[in-house]
């Protein structure tokens, strides 16, 4: 099995009511996901806010997520930055840490070329020095995608890049990526879309990190499970449900939503982190409404 083979989760992160970050919920979250079955917990992804935080908070939620999560689940650690310094800070910190693997996103604000891209990780990749680093295409938010071309000119010269999360939301960008990077047998393909996995499992990849596992493990994990025993009826179904509660959080306010749905399921996140908001009662009750009707809650 791969290092991020099934699914993991991109951990939320609770906030106290003054507004910093509450370390010791997110270890009690942490527990919770891995008592969930999932395979790995990303930590300061995009639903974990890591662009709304302090580079120290950034630093501290990588030994909260260990002391909750144990060793038996593998700790994906985003490093993305805009600057080198930040980026070696961030790397040496997960050495030191215990990170099983890196993630980095693409630059974001300015629009970049292929060459810089590449040249961005070909730098994160090097300065890893042999640690394990997946790629992490999310368009939508860094504005500048990582495409094929990019991925296959990476890999001609980062052994340590072993895989890519794919959040374009695009199954044939995902496709594409499959095929760039097949003379890598040993090539981990990730979706970061909840509506994907079995799909994505279906055409060769390894599974999926999905902001849903951060709030329903057993049953995201359970498309991974399912397929995988061969129960293709019971993963569909699984999928399908992993499906309307993404148009749900979509339809409201992802990270919010998604706190929310942890409230209601006896998990309290806090208040609403700077610059997110809090839900209406509206947002709420059609979010209570949802689940009760899906019989989750």
């Amino acid at each position: 099995m791969g290092l991020m083979q099934g699914v993991s989760a991109p951990q939320l992160t609770p906030i106290r009511p003054d507004g910093s970050v509450d370390y010791d919920r997110y270890s009690l979250l942490s527990d919770r996901l891995a008592r969930g079955g999932i395979q790995g917990i990303f930590v300061c992804g995009t639903t974990g806010e890591f662009a709304n935080m302090t580079a120290e908070e950034r630093r501290q939620l990588l030994p909260a997520a260990r002391n909750g999560a144990g060793k038996a689940v593998r700790l994906m650690y985003n490093v993305t930055a805009l600057n080198l310094q930040d980026i070696r800070m961030y790397i040496e910190w997960a050495k030191k840490q215990g990170a099983d693997c890196l993630s980095v996103t693409p630059p974001y604000y300015h629009s970049y070329d292929a060459q810089t891209l590449i040249g961005y990780f070909r730098a994160a990749a090097e300065i890893a020095e042999g640690m394990p680093v997946y790629l992490y295409n999310i368009p939508g938010m860094a504005k500048n995608p990582i495409t094929p071309p990019i991925l296959r000119a990476v890999l001609e010269k980062c052994g340590n890049v072993c895989g890519l999360k794919d959040s374009s939301m695009d199954f044939q960008t995902f496709l594409e990526f499959r095929l760039a990077a097949q003379d890598k047998p040993d090539f981990e393909l990730i979706t970061g879309n909840d509506a994907q996995v079995l799909a994505a499992l279906q055409y060769g990849g390894a599974g999926g990190v999905i902001a849903l596992a951060g709030v329903f493990p057993e049953l995201c994990e359970s498309v991974y499970s399912l397929w995988q025993a061969g129960k293709i009826r019971e993963a569909r179904d699984a999928q399908d449900t992993v499906l309307k509660l993404r148009s749900l959080v979509r339809r409201i306010m992802p990270v919010m939503a998604h706190k929310e749905i942890l409230r209601l399921l006896g998990f309290d996140m806090g208040p609403a982190r700077f610059p997110f908001r809090e839900l209406n009662e509206g947002e709420k009750a059609e979010i209570k409404n949802t689940l009760v009707q899906l019989g989750l809650l």
